[in-house]
Order: structure tokens, then C-alpha cells, then sequence
């Protein structure tokens, strides 16, 4: 049963990622781990993208049964780039996506941001930017000056890179206070299928980076 969002928003990482564990077992999923030659990176990855896309309602969609009004078929690749509002209209409209799965909203300012509230995953927030030539999705972690040797850690999250697929870290300030950030870039025009699977990810590389890696880090030092 899924907590108030009010009590699941005050929660740390940890206690996150031991929710969102708790909500993969109930519904029956299983951990998987693999190690594989650098040669394979690409063909696990294809992989990965269809199994979660298989996931979202079943068998495999190779397009959105019921996209969203308009003149644009916003499962195919579009001619005109998407925008921080149409992405949130898009998702709002599209059946590719669980029910309760997330929900979006756009906050307003200079550059518009979608905040993504990814449900399933502890109600973990994602932030959407959409630029001239890419779209940008972006989780923070924790902040730096709460990570015990920084430069060591610095080095240990550039050699883990490549175990976290589709996904980047990176260091962002936020209120003149330095984040650890995970993030993914696509064209802007790009699927909303692939959006969605990207979002997907992000919040799942997220959670594990916010247990296992730096679990993994405290055990190397």
C-alpha cells in the first residue's frame, strides 16, 4: 500500500529506496544484475529499453493505441521539437504510461521546468528542461559536502559510469549549495515512448546510486 505523499516526502534516500524495494517485491519483479564485456554496452541497453517499454502495459507497443489530440502522433518522431508545456500535456494525455504512475506539473519562470513526481519510485522528483536541440531530465542526490571523501568519491562515480545505463553524473548548484545530480539528455525530437522510458530509468538508476554506490564506495575505501 502506497504511503501518504506528505509522509513519503520527508523520507531520506535510504528510507526511499527501501520503500521502492518493499514495491518491486510486492508486485512480484526480481533484481538483476549483469556484468558484461564493454563490446556489449549497446546490446544490453537495447535490451534493457525493451523490456521496460514491454513492462509498461504488456506486450510490446510499437506505437500509442490513443495519442494525444491534436494534429502530432506523438509516439512517432515529430517534425516540430517538444516544448516543456506539450510534453506536459502529452503526458497527461498518453496511455503508455501506468496508471499512477507519475504525475507532472509546470513550474514557471525565466526557462519553464516539468517537475516529474515518479510514484513508483518513493515519489522520487525528476526535473525536465527542454532546450533548442536536446531535453534534458535531471534527479538530485545528496548534497556534496555530505559525502565523505569527495575526491575519492569524484573518482569512484566516474569509473561506475558505465554500470549506470542511460544515465550521468554530474555536480549541480542549487540555492549556492553543490548537489550530486543524475541526468539523461535526448532530442528534443525524439518519442514520447523514449521519453517515458528515460524517465523510467533515471529514477531507477537514482535510487540504487542513493544505496548501492555509495555502499559500494564505503566497502572499497
Amino acid at each position: 500500500m502506497r504511503r501518504p505523499k506528505d509522509k513519503v516526502a520527508g523520507l531520506s534516500p535510504a528510507e526511499r529506496t527501501r520503500l521502492w524495494r518493499e514495491e518491486r517485491q510486492r508486485l512480484g519483479l526480481v533484481k538483476l544484475e549483469l556484468w558484461v564485456p564493454p563490446a556489449a554496452k549497446a546490446d544490453i541497453q537495447a535490451a534493457a529499453r525493451a523490456i521496460i517499454t514491454a513492462s509498461s502495459r504488456g506486450p510490446a507497443l510499437s506505437r500509442n493505441p490513443d495519442p494525444p489530440r491534436g494534429s502530432l502522433q506523438m509516439d512517432h518522431v515529430i517534425d516540430t521539437d517538444w516544448s516543456v508545456k506539450s510534453l506536459a500535456d502529452a503526458l497527461s494525455e498518453t496511455k503508455l504510461l501506468r496508471e499512477g504512475e507519475l504525475t507532472a506539473r509546470v513550474v514557471e519562470g525565466a526557462d519553464p521546468v516539468l517537475q516529474i513526481t515518479m510514484h513508483e519510485f518513493g515519489d522520487l522528483p525528476v526535473f525536465l528542461s527542454a532546450g533548442a536541440e536536446q531535453i534534458v531530465v535531471s534527479a538530485l542526490l545528496w548534497p556534496v559536502d555530505e559525502q565523505k571523501d569527495q575526491a575519492g568519491f569524484n573518482v569512484f562515480l566516474l569509473k561506475a559510469q558505465k554500470l549506470v545505463p542511460l544515465s550521468n553524473f554530474g555536480i549541480t548548484t542549487v540555492a549556492g549549495r553543490d548537489y550530486y545530480e543524475l541526468f539523461g539528455e535526448l532530442s528534443c525530437k525524439t518519442t514520447l515512448q523514449t521519453v517515458i522510458i528515460e524517465l523510467r530509468m533515471l529514477a531507477e538508476n537514482a535510487i540504487r546510486a542513493a544505496s548501492d554506490l555509495r555502499d559500494d564506495f564505503a566497502s572499497a575505501a
